[in-house]
């Protein structure tokens, strides 16, 4: 059976936001271990004190083993660069779409291609499912991107903490790719810009 300090360090691994106010001591513990009693055991009112002991714990855990993934993150982000293409479509398809594309991505289920708006009409014709209105954001980083555990965990959750949707994610070497709608294009480039402290 789970401990109870378990079932809190598994609940907020799954928050990672939550975790790094945690480990910062950035946060109320007695507020945060009335909440997480109401979301881990709502049926037990004698579990605030051992969630709260366990948050103290991890803190402590935390500053003693030098827990401090979110450096390693800052220093990449502020080594990176952001390029912004905009008028692109996706396009999913079962293989090769037949005019020049920008990035694909290749899985079980199929074929997505980010290419050039102006193709977009042509490959309608095709048959091809296309979302047309889009703009692609390129993170360009250093080579250390690969070994850092936690960068696209910061840069998506920053996306989405403005309520952005990222409709295509594609990961090569040191590049991270996003496709947006249009509308959105300008308040990513905004966040990014402030994660690579570059405003």
């Amino acid at each position: 059976m789970a401990t109870t300090a378990n079932m809190v360090r598994l609940y907020l691994k799954k928050r990672p936001q939550l975790l790094s106010m945690v480990n910062n001591g950035l946060c109320n513990y007695s507020s945060l271990a009335r909440r997480l009693q109401r979301e881990i055991f709502p049926e037990s009112k004698g579990a605030f004190t051992a969630i709260k002991a366990a948050l103290l714990r991890m803190v402590h855990e935390g500053k003693t083993t030098g827990v401090d993934w979110e450096k390693g993150v800052e220093k990449i982000l502020k080594a990176s660069s952001v390029e912004i293409r905009s008028d692109v479509c996706v396009v999913s398809s079962s293989g090769g779409i037949g005019v020049p594309v920008i990035a694909t991505s290749n899985s079980k289920s199929g074929v997505m291609s980010v290419a050039d708006s102006s193709y977009a009409k042509q490959l309608k014709k095709k048959g091809l499912e296309v979302i047309d209105g889009l703009t692609l954001i390129i993170l360009c980083s250093p080579k250390g991107l690969q070994d850092t555990p936690g960068c696209v965990s910061v840069i998506l959750s920053a996306i989405a903490a403005e309520g952005i949707n990222v409709l295509e994610f594609i990961s090569c070497h040191t590049d991270t790719l996003m496709v947006v709608q249009n509308a959105d294009a300008v308040r990513v480039y905004s966040v990014l810009s402030s994660l690579i402290g570059k405003e």
